[in-house]
């Protein structure tokens, strides 16, 4: 039998989802994490869960070590942006199915991101990039610096270490808590160079690609404040049509200049004045309820179909456009009112809505709980143009 192997994982959401859907499938089902994750009791107890460093020839030492024929009883894929190169690139020395290994090892810099952008004239905020442990460089991008700014480490995930900056001061301060995390945390801010973007105004959205195809988008809130929290994606856009195609557009052009057109791609996107900018490109399957907006919303299924991808089988992606069914996620963080959390996990239903709420403890998002909705009624109709 198959066998998935997930290099990098969360303990919530999509990873819990991709680890039920093989299993159901009756695919065992293994876990590389790096050895500060914990993950004990998150998964059921049948899966494996091995600790080891997120280096490409440990990984791939191990495998070869446990399976004699790891292309024919394996299948790899991740849930984590910082393990998304290492995953695609155990893949390929492993000969098994992925993403192209060198379009994920620069997507996941987002300094190389911008100049993929930038190079085929994809609309993005301005930049420019330095080392942390350059202080000249420091010294010069910040003689040079316009506020306000978004300051954001090259490679990371969950807008860990990203921060909107608007004193001098603030900026120097956030520079040397990223020095510190560097040296302290680098399993959060792994790389060693920074980039100073132009700051974007306007609302941002997520838009979901597979094989290269759009299979949804959403609005997202963010909390007030500097650091971007997710406060909930909504399948409510409220944009027009002409701004969304915009939106799809925009998007499918940057997914495609990245080579990026196997399997699930997360692009973030900021709207302003009907046109779209990208922010960042995501080489993996999103979380944070992104997939299940999807499935519920758009009637794609990204987890079952990225399963389903893995074990060879055929993938018709819909052409979609809008949503045909509401859908949304409220997370409650730990700046709300302690009464707006929860501590046990439950559902609400009537023949028109259902709804799920529970605790989501993320530290590294300030997250403690969520509130799920959709609506029961669909009315899925691919379009025929």
């Amino acid at each position: 039998m198959m066998r998935l192997v997930i290099i990098g994982t969360r303990k919530t959401g999509t990873s819990l989802a991709l680890v039920s859907t093989a299993l159901k499938r009756g695919m065992p089902v293994t876990i590389i994490s790096n050895p500060e994750d914990r993950l004990e009791e998150v998964f059921p107890p049948e899966v494996e869960i091995k600790y080891l460093p997120a280096d490409v020839s440990i990984i791939s030492g191990w495998i070869r070590k446990e399976y004699l024929r790891p292309e024919a009883d394996l299948r790899i894929t991740t849930i984590n942006d910082v393990y998304a190169s290492v995953a695609a690139q155990v893949n390929s020395a492993l000969d098994l199915p992925g993403p192209d290994a060198a379009a994920v090892t620069r997507a996941v810099s987002k300094l190389q991101q911008k100049r993929i952008l930038t190079d085929n004239n994809i609309p993005t905020s301005g930049y420019s990039e330095f080392r942390l442990s350059d202080h000249k460089a420091r010294g010069e991008a910040l003689h040079r610096l316009q506020l306000p700014v978004v300051i954001k480490p090259s490679e990371g995930t969950a807008s860990n270490g990203v921060k909107l900056c608007c004193q001098h001061s603030e900026v120097i301060s956030h520079l040397d808590y990223l020095v510190n995390q560097k040296e302290q945390r680098p399993d959060l801010v792994p790389s060693d160079t920074v980039l100073l973007e132009e700051y974007l105004p306007g609302t941002e959205y997520c838009v979901e690609y597979f094989d290269g195809h759009y299979v949804g988008a959403m609005r997202k809130s963010k909390r007030y404040g500097t650091e971007f929290l997710e406060r909930g994606y909504t399948s409510e856009l409220d944009i027009d049509e002409k701004t969304l195609r915009n939106l799809i557009g925009t998007g499918a052009r940057a997914v495609q200049a990245a080579g990026l057109d196997w399997g699930p791609v997360h692009v973030d996107c900021i709207v302003h004045n009907g046109f779209a900018s990208i922010i960042e490109l995501n080489p993996r399957i999103a979380g944070s309820f992104i997939c299940d907006i999807v499935r519920d919303a758009y009637g794609f299924d990204m987890v079952e179909h990225l399963v389903d991808k893995l074990q060879g089988k055929k993938v018709t992606v819909p052409a979609g456009f809008l949503p045909a069914a509401y859908a949304c996620v409220n997370f409650f963080l730990e700046s709300d009112p302690l009464p707006w959390s929860f501590t046990e996990k439950g559902e609400l239903s009537n023949p028109f809505m259902h709804i799920s709420y529970g605790p989501q403890h993320l530290s590294n998002r300030r997250r403690r709980a969520f509130v799920y909705v959709r609506n029961l009624i669909q009315n899925f109709q691919p379009e025929t143009n």
